[in-house]
């Protein structure tokens, strides 16, 4: 697979990691929002992901900026800082395309990875971690 196919708009969720089942699913999120990206063959990457829903007046977004290598998976890293009125929010990526199934049927693209909480924000302390899934949608 060749870095430029990290290409494309996605659907990204992140879950907190707690170990013990839960009862209510809502109890694991951590964020909902569109992921866009942009990759370059040198393996620069770029692009923005939209916390805010579609339309939403601010717009809500953190600037992606990273890398991307391809050995037998593409992997990547990225830094998201956040725009005004987050500009204090900086997370970092670490993630992988999972593997396409020769045999799946309707399977897409989905990045998945670990989120680390950078600096603290609004309260909200440095350090915390939560595991992400990102699924390429039909307009990529």
């Amino acid at each position: 697979m060749n870095v430029m196919e990290l290409t494309g708009t996605y659907t990204y969720r992140s879950f907190l990691e707690l170990p013990d089942p839960v009862d209510d699913f809502n109890r694991l999120r951590f964020a909902q929002a569109e992921l866009r990206l942009v990759a370059e063959q040198d393996g620069t990457v770029g692009g923005e992901l939209i916390l805010s829903d579609p339309g939403e007046e601010p717009a809500i977004v953190m600037e992606m900026t990273g890398r991307a290598s391809a050995s037998s998976r593409v992997s990547f890293t990225l830094s998201g800082r956040g725009r005004p009125p987050i500009a204090d929010f900086h997370y970092e990526y670490d993630g992988s395309v999972l593997r396409h199934w020769e045999t799946g049927i309707d399977q897409r693209m989905v990045l998945a990875g670990t989120v680390l909480r950078a600096e603290p924000h609004g309260g909200a302390p440095a350090g915390q971690t939560a595991s992400f899934l990102a699924v390429r949608r039909d307009d990529a």
